[in-house]
């Protein structure tokens, strides 16, 4: 009989690719329950995945606590492995079920813009880490800023991703892509640098594709417009994971932008793991995390400004034959799902 496992994550099934990816790679392993809210977005079904969901329903305070109440209940009379991706004020599932063993895992610490907030939900979480039983961390980095009891069990789960297209790039055009979200990333720099890359160099044929949400996309479509960038950049919106392969398949260089600030530094970004395991080219910021993935053959490192990301854009072009999408996804192979799964994840849900 497989062992049972309760995944308490507050985001729908789906928001989180990590949870998603865990529970389609684990079903085969585990009899899996997976609580979340119920955020009305498209509902993902899962072979052997009994979903829980929350209404999300009223206030912030009421809703949160119908969550809580929830998974303590859940909790309270499970008779498996407890699985709990941290949410503010999880550490209450310990603390009134002090004999159920629990763990916790931390995806990302606080990107706040305000450096006194981040502090304080950064010890936030070092609080709810040192009640659990034990913890995970997506990166040494954010493991290592956190003050954590010396008999805590720690592990280390990284970012992966899929190969989610197979197709062999054609390198001759500049056909670029950006996938994630568009709070805090200072996308519009890109949108600039691209416009200071085609007014310098209007004969090179490049197109750019912008897909996700947030409050700078208002920004970002005003300057296209403004600046007559509408043949040359399109934005998309913010898509299902289901919907990427398309882009995956037609476009040859991923953005993978990120402000150069303390608090995205040891934060792994999803997209650069899936732009390469896609076989795209990466141009990417020049964080200590990507410094671990991209290299000469798979990407090139820029700095968190526009004219950095232009010369990126000629650099890209003038070694466009150097490229080879086989070499590209080769160079991250250790990062796909089912092995991090494998050999990450499973020996944590064993761990006693």
């Amino acid at each position: 009989m497989k062992t049972k496992l309760l995944i308490i994550d507050r985001g729908q099934l789906g928001i989180l690719t990590d949870t998603l990816k865990y529970c389609e790679y684990l079903h085969c392993h585990f009899n899996i329950t997976y609580i979340c809210f119920d955020e009305h977005r498209k509902k993902i079904e899962i072979p052997q995945v009994k979903i829980i969901y929350v209404s999300s329903s009223g206030g912030k305070l009421f809703k949160n606590v119908r969550f809580l109440i929830t998974c303590i209940l859940y909790c309270l009379f499970y008779k498996g492995k407890i699985f709990t991706v941290y949410f503010p004020k999880c550490h209450w599932l310990k603390k009134i079920l002090p004999f159920k063993k629990m763990h916790i895992d931390i995806r990302t610490l606080s990107v706040h813009k305000s450096l006194e907030q981040q502090q304080i939900e950064n010890k936030s979480i070092e609080h709810a880490v040192n009640v659990f039983d034990s913890a995970s961390f997506i990166s040494k980095g954010i493991k290592q800023k956190l003050h954590l009891k010396t008999n805590l069990p720690t592990f280390i789960l990284p970012l992966g991703a899929d190969i989610i297209s197979h197709t062999d790039k054609d390198f001759n055009c500049l056909k670029l892509l950006y996938m994630g979200t568009l709070s805090n990333r200072h996308i519009i720099d890109t949108v600039k640098g691209v416009k200071m890359f085609k007014d310098k160099y209007p004969e090179i044929p490049l197109i750019y594709s912008i897909i996700g949400d947030g409050e700078e996309l208002y920004e970002i479509k005003n300057y296209i417009h403004m600046q007559k960038l509408e043949s040359t950049i399109h934005t998309y919106g913010r898509l299902p994971y289901s919907e990427l392969k398309p882009f995956l398949d037609t476009h040859n260089i991923g953005i993978s932008y990120i402000p150069q600030l303390e608090c995205y530094e040891y934060q792994p970004p999803t997209k650069t793991f899936e732009y390469a395991l896609s076989g795209l080219y990466t141009i990417a910021t020049n964080t200590y995390e990507n410094r671990q993935v991209i290299h000469s053959n798979n990407g090139i490192l820029i700095n968190d400004t526009i004219s950095d990301f232009a010369k990126a854009l000629y650099d890209t072009y003038q070694h466009r034959r150097e490229y080879n999408s086989q070499t590209i996804r080769k160079s991250m192979e250790k990062w796909q799902w089912e092995k991090i799964i494998q050999q990450s994840l499973i020996p944590i849900i064993s761990f006693k």
